[in-house]
């Protein structure tokens, strides 16, 4: 699986004495296993760089393969698209979605309600001849959503 973590969720996926990381705790075991994190961008490196104990960990999981950095003007573009489009105050996550259509990456993991309600936005994605992503928000459900079955091809080509 191909998965975007929001930075607002990556204590809980990788921080084991967070009291909510069993729930997401698969997460980390399918970035460490089949799976693949993509991230990138100007506004998420930004702020993965305010979190440093999280940039160190994902700089290892870059050089194992296990993390896909997009490239930032191609994220940026998207990013901004998305922002003209949507001017809403409340859409701070423009990033997130932009991850998600420059790697057609098909699982976000977030609990962040707004981004989700832009994340659930099939038009966004359909316009772009997309599919909305799932989300993983830590649901006891939301563990199927770590399998092979959501591989894409963005963390094929990592091997």
């Amino acid at each position: 699986m191909c998965i975007i973590v929001d930075t607002c969720c990556l204590a809980l996926v990788f921080d084991g004495d967070s009291k909510d990381h069993p729930k997401f705790a698969p997460v980390l075991r399918w970035i460490y296993g089949n799976g693949c994190m993509v991230y990138g961008g100007t506004k998420y490196n930004t702020e993965l760089r305010k979190a440093m104990k999280y940039f160190t960990i994902l700089t290892e999981l870059s050089r194992a393969r296990r993390a896909i950095l997009m490239p930032t003007a191609q994220v940026d573009l998207i990013a901004a698209e998305l922002k003209d489009q949507h001017p809403e105050p409340g859409f701070d996550d423009e990033h997130i979605v932009a991850l998600v259509v420059a790697s057609r990456c098909a699982v976000v993991c977030t609990n962040d309600a707004v981004a989700i309600s832009y994340l659930r936005m099939r038009e966004i994605f359909a316009e772009r001849g997309l599919k909305r992503p799932s989300i993983y928000r830590g649901l006891r459900n939301n563990e199927k959503l770590c399998s092979d079955r959501n591989i894409v091809g963005v963390c094929r080509h990592r091997r």
